[in-house]
């Protein structure tokens, strides 16, 4: 009997120059202390006879950003018109012709399904959040707050509303799109700031595909609308 073979789990996806990429990094704010993702756009270089490759070092805020040695990064791929993601380390700087490059370590293979379960968009629009009311019970006003990034699975938000794990809200935002969505709070933080004094994150439930394919096209069009102004930058220095 024929067994079925598995994909291969790199969708014949290579690591190739003029490979635009892009780096999701932590970042601690100073002024407010919000954790918030950053993402830092660059391209491929040169791949290397050691499996590693170079990337321009990246710009952030027209300096090169300082990676982390010894920490893993997610690192997200555009071929094909399409997104993948790979685990990285950040080996060492290279100059070369007094430009400067990351020397890259790719510590996973390249994958195609993460880029639905994974892939954030760092912003800060406005969003509304519902509780739902049992009947005949008077519906409470919506509270605010501000989106600190954006996944076509959940997001995390700041408000002054106290918020509860396990709790099921309806938020609303607008991407170009009004989108209102269910979801289930995941995380809750209470925060030391003047603005802000919680950080939750929640788990959209989604019901709609095409409402979830929405919300990944605006983070892909967002990215990209990125790296074009960091290439710009980048022709600038």
């Amino acid at each position: 009997m024929n067994v079925p073979q598995k994909k291969q789990s790199q969708m014949n996806i290579e690591i190739k120059p003029d490979m635009k990429v892009l780096l999701e990094l932590e970042q601690t704010s100073g002024t407010d202390g919000i954790d918030t993702q950053i993402s830092l756009g660059s391209y491929v270089e040169e791949t290397m006879p050691d499996g590693c490759f170079l990337i321009k070092m990246p710009i952030h805020k027209g300096y090169h950003y300082p990676l982390p040695r010894h920490k893993t990064i997610l690192m997200y791929l555009f071929a094909q018109s399409r997104m993948y993601s790979l685990t990285v380390l950040f080996v060492e700087r290279v100059k070369r012709d007094n430009l400067m490059y990351a020397k890259i370590r790719q510590l996973s293979d390249i994958r195609s399904n993460q880029r639905r379960d994974c892939f954030r968009l760092q912003c800060s629009l406005p969003i509304s959040a519902e509780r739902p009311t049992a009947d005949g019970d008077e519906k409470p006003p919506p509270f605010q707050g501000k989106m600190l990034n954006l996944s076509d699975g959940g997001l995390a938000f700041v408000t002054n509303e106290a918020v509860i794990i396990g709790e099921v809200l309806t938020v609303a935002f607008n991407i170009g799109t009004d989108e209102v969505l269910e979801a289930k709070v995941r995380a809750v933080e209470k925060l030391e700031v003047k603005e802000y004094r919680y950080k939750a994150s929640v788990k959209f439930v989604h019901k709609c595909k095409l409402q979830k394919d929405r919300i990944y096209k605006h983070i892909v069009e967002q990215q990209l609308e990125i790296l074009r102004k960091i290439g710009t930058e980048n022709e600038l220095l």
